[in-house]
């Protein structure tokens, strides 16, 4: 049985059987099969796709990217124990009925079994084309002295513009 578990940070593992669906999609639209609701994922993500029992990973132009094995992909096969990041969350694909390389064993060389999850890292494995896509832009502290003078420069401009329309009307009389 192939199975993918997925990390999201600060949230309970979702797991998921893929062995019943032709495609699974991922991604942070409610139209997919698998939603994720974090930053670092695209609308449409990725697609798992299974042919026959052989799973692959498609990249869907998202723009965090999705890794296999630490590997930027478009698309790739799917084997046990690979390690698939779409963004920042972290997943592994399980196939119990594969009789192929367990990547899962060969992760740090600490013998991790093929029914291990991902533990947190002591530092960020981030790509380094990794962008926010929060639609909150970051608050910047503005400069208290910038905004006194360009306060002063506004009553200046309004200043002279009252002194033309006076000077005008002046001269009208």
């Amino acid at each position: 049985m192939a199975t993918i578990t997925i990390y999201v940070p600060d949230q309970e593992p979702i797991e998921l059987a893929l062995d019943g669906y032709e495609q699974v999609s991922i991604g942070r639209g409610p139209d997919n099969v698998i939603v994720l609701d974090h930053v670092s994922m695209s609308g449409s993500h990725a697609m798992i796709h299974n042919f026959g029992g052989q799973f692959q990973i498609q990249d869907l132009g998202s723009t965090n990217g999705t890794y296999v094995n630490g590997s930027a992909i478009t698309e790739a096969a799917l084997a046990n124990g690979c390690r698939v990041q779409f963004g920042g969350v972290e997943a592994v694909f399980h196939d119990e009925t594969e009789g192929g390389h367990d990547f899962s064993a060969s992760v740090g060389g600490s013998g991790y079994s093929s029914r291990h999850v991902a533990e947190l890292a002591e530092v960020s494995n981030r790509p380094a084309s990794f962008k926010n896509l929060s639609p909150i832009e970051k608050v910047v502290k503005k400069n208290p002295l910038a905004q006194v003078a360009t306060l002063v420069g506004v009553i200046a401009i309004l200043a002279a513009i009252a002194l033309v329309v006076l000077s005008a009307m002046m001269k009208a009389a």
